[in-house]
């Protein structure tokens, strides 16, 4: 993954550990992290019935956390080999969502990747959270992801991040011989609506786009990129959009690049990054950030705390 040294990685005890796990794996034979930390938190201070019933040597909290730290690492000794890269396993009590914050501005990983369960209630919500303050790039590991790397997906916006994205495909897409499409999905103008424009329109706003994909490729130095394909959104979300061009072409991979956010104020857009953090694409989603212009607000917001 190129400037990825560093990876945090989200495990829950779950079965969607062992595919992240087999999936880091895959990714690590095209370019291996030097450090991969792995964090667990544990929810509630208090041991649960449950967990006392299933492991009834469990005495205190320190017990539980010996459990959970061995049982973690039998699962991270069967992916990753000791002369592999280094390996730290963390565990820590909370909120998840401030837990996995707070060690990202202790450990100030390149990379945190999390699984995502279809379906699971409030998965999108922490999904959404962790994208809008986590100051590093995110790697979501969907349940039926595959160990393959051979088309990836670009849905831009003709913004910096848009072109930085597109930046990073290209040299992930050259280190593994994969492909990769270019998307821009677009709105009709308000006045059209309920009205379906003519073809006549269509094609001037295809004429239009082409010519604002042009500069944009102009304007940060992108070459040897594929056509963008234009989608109009008619009805629904723009990632249910890119959703349909996902299955058609077949991706493994999508790849986005989220806009630097300097303020709280910010954090209020609803940008591209933020709705396919939530979306279930049944393919992983990368979303792709400049650490430097994000760490600040990270850094600020805990310090409020």
């Amino acid at each position: 993954m190129n400037s990825f040294n560093h990876w945090m990685v989200g495990l829950d005890l779950t079965n969607m550990d062992d595919l992240v796990l087999g999936y880091l794996d895959f990714l690590s034979g095209i370019d291996e992290p030097k450090h991969l930390t792995f964090i667990h938190v544990i929810e509630d201070e208090e041991i649960s019935e449950e967990l006392s019933e299933l492991f009834p040597e469990i005495e205190s909290s320190k017990s539980l956390e010996s459990i959970i730290r061995g049982e973690l690492q039998k699962k991270v000794d069967k992916h990753f080999e000791a002369d592999g890269p280094d390996v730290n396993i963390i565990i820590r009590e909370g909120s998840t969502t401030e837990t996995l914050l707070s060690g990202l501005n202790e450990l100030d990983p390149d990379l945190l990747v999390l699984g995502k369960k279809t379906g699971y209630e409030g998965e999108g919500v922490l999904a959404r959270k962790i994208t809008k303050y986590a100051h590093c790039s995110l790697l979501f590991i969907a349940e039926n992801s595959q160990y393959k790397l051979e088309n990836i997906h670009v849905p831009i916006t003709f913004s910096k991040a848009s072109a930085r994205a597109l930046k990073k495909t290209q040299k992930m897409s050259e280190s593994v011989g994969a492909e990769f499409h270019v998307q821009h999905v677009y709105n009709y103008p308000a006045q059209f609506f309920p009205y379906i424009p003519s073809d006549k329109y269509s094609e001037r706003m295809n004429d239009h786009l082409n010519k604002k994909f042009e500069k944009f490729k102009k304007k940060y130095d992108l070459t040897d990129i594929p056509n963008c394909v234009f989608t109009v959104n008619e009805d629904g979300k723009d990632a249910d959009q890119i959703y349909d061009l996902t299955l058609r072409t077949r991706a493994d991979l999508i790849m986005v690049g989220a806009k630097s956010k300097t303020s709280a104020a910010a954090l209020l857009t609803d940008e591209l990054a933020d709705s396919l953090a939530e979306y279930h694409f049944g393919v992983p989603v990368l979303i792709y950030k400049e650490k430097e212009e994000h760490i600040g607000l990270l850094k600020s917001l805990l310090d409020k705390d």
